[in-house]
């Protein structure tokens, strides 16, 4: 099927910008009510009008999925309030939110690799997953494609754009024979800095929207502990607030407590871990091994409590499934004293260890404008000024969550020492739970499981997870991820031109960027 390119943008993506007078949302609501209160069905006028007036529109974008039926887009007008617009596919099209949310363009791209659904009037169409090798093309059509073409390893072709930025062609990614993410990244270099840059991804594709077709609650749960190492609490617990929600469900005070627990002791983990990471990249070898020490230590006092060292499966539909749950409030306790201890420490090591400051404060400055236009949020916004700490609306947090902003500049050295701050803060928050736990051990909630379909959100280490769940028959139908990585991907994308070649292994790291979490 011959893909809507670039060449198609000239064409208006709405039917008559001027009869547009309604603002995004006013369009949304304008249309057909379904059985869930915040989705609404459009027909493609209002679709159209909908992307026209989104050209002028500030509604936050959350995400854009197929079902092989229809199209949806995730909107979120304020923290707690989501809305979701529903197209059906015409001749397997639709048109494009790209060239009023480009960020969106990561998710037409796969709903086309995946579905066959063509946006049209998209900004970038260039495979994201599908690169010619799988068995079938469009593998979750109803009619599945023919094979790819291409049996062997997948040859990289350049744009047009990358080829006039001049320079010589260069790469990194898993092709490289080093331990790197698995996304490549091809370059325009003239000496060692960077002109132009994109990125191929798809290496670490595993068919998760495949596996959670029809899947057992339990099941379409623990794949969702395994779409991004390091963040699996926090997409596990918005998989399960989907769940819940779908089934008119809530959780208890203190089993809501547990799960907060557990997202601030992952946030610590991996938090340490991208610090160790860029003290290493930058040379400060000490500062490294702090990093790690200070993470083993916590992982000693956790893991024999929680259960696991990698924090997996430990959310689940209707609360949580710990080893020692009583020990938790404890545990807690122990942890903030390991941190009055050895935090204040590290703190101050890293901030006058020779030459860190230096060599991160030049790495990948991000514009504000840039992290508006993709829709990034998460500590690589706060350090670029940007107050957008999900946690501040989550009731479980109530008492507890303070600030965790105040930088500026919006360089890898701020993004770490945002990271650094939030180790404190989330050690902080976890003295203060230790005392309201350990009571009931969180209890459990039966569900109910009904067709219907919820939306849970969590804070994760990185910015915003959320899910959408459809559930159908007792078994989960389908499922939505929203996580940082396809907007971090555009922001590393961004901030590449310019930087020297030794800085990509440290702008990837300080950005967030997960070839894994794009991929799925």
């Amino acid at each position: 099927m011959l893909r809507a390119g670039a060449d198609r943008v000239s064409g208006a993506a709405g039917h008559d910008a001027g009869s547009v007078l309604m603002d995004a949302v006013s369009l949304i609501y304008a249309g057909k009510e379904t059985e869930t209160p915040w989705r609404f069905r459009l027909d493609e006028f209002g679709w159209r009008d909908m992307v026209t007036a989104l050209g002028q529109d500030t509604l936050p974008f959350a995400g854009l999925w197929c079902d092989g039926t229809d199209v949806h887009a995730l909107f979120m007008p304020s923290p707690t309030q989501p809305l979701a617009a529903t197209l059906a596919l015409e001749d397997g099209r639709y048109p494009a939110l790209s060239p009023a949310r480009p960020v969106s363009a990561v998710y037409e791209r796969m709903a086309y690799d995946l579905y066959g659904a063509e946006a049209m009037w998209a900004v970038d169409v260039r495979p994201l997953v599908d690169h010619d090798v799988w068995s079938a093309t469009a593998p979750l059509a109803s009619a599945p494609g023919p094979a790819g073409g291409h049996k062997g390893q997948i040859s990289f072709q350049p744009s047009e754009a990358l080829l006039a930025a001049g320079g010589v062609m260069a790469g990194a990614g898993p092709a490289t024979g080093r331990m790197e993410t698995p996304l490549h990244v091809a370059m325009a270099v003239s000496g060692d800095t960077i002109l132009a840059a994109e990125t191929v991804s798809g290496y670490a594709h595993r068919g998760l929207a495949a596996r959670w077709r029809n899947s057992r609650l339990e099941e379409a749960c623990r794949l969702s502990g395994r779409v991004a190492a390091g963040r699996s609490v926090a997409h596990q617990a918005a998989f399960c607030q989907a769940v819940e929600a779908a089934c008119g469900s809530k959780l208890g005070p203190e089993a809501s407590l547990i799960r907060v627990v557990l997202l601030e002791l992952e946030r610590i983990l991996l938090h340490l871990h991208t610090l160790a990471g860029l003290a290493r990249g930058a040379g400060a070898m000490v500062v490294a091994s702090r990093c790690a020490w200070f993470r083993e230590k916590i992982l000693a006092q956790s893991a024999p409590v929680i259960g696991s060292r990698l924090l997996m499966d430990h959310c689940v539909p209707g609360g949580t499934s710990l080893h020692e749950a009583t020990a938790l409030g404890d545990m807690c306790t122990s942890l903030a004293k390991l941190g009055e201890e050895i935090y204040p420490g590290l703190a101050s090591l890293w901030r006058t260890y020779p030459a860190l400051s230096v060599r991160l404060s030049g790495v990948g400055p991000v514009a504000p404008a840039l992290l508006d236009r993709v829709g990034l949020d998460g500590p690589v916004a706060r350090a670029s000024g940007r107050d957008c700490d999900g946690r501040r609306t989550q009731r479980a947090y109530h008492a507890l969550w303070r600030l965790t902003a105040g930088r500026q500049g919006g360089t890898a050295e701020d993004r770490a020492l945002i990271l650094l701050d939030e180790v404190g803060e989330s050690l902080r928050m976890l003295g203060e739970a230790g005392p309201r736990l350990g009571l009931t051990a969180g209890g459990r909630v039966d569900l109910s499981v009904e067709d219907g379909e919820g939306l849970g959100m969590t804070e994760g280490p990185w910015g915003t997870v959320q899910y959408w769940v459809r559930l159908q028959a007792g078994r989960v139908a389908q499922v939505f991820v929203h996580d940082p990585a396809p907007a971090a991907l555009m922001v590393f994308e961004a901030a590449l031109p310019g930087q020297d070649l030794a800085d990509l292994p440290l702008l990837r790291q300080s950005l967030g960027v997960n070839a894994a979490a794009l991929d799925g």
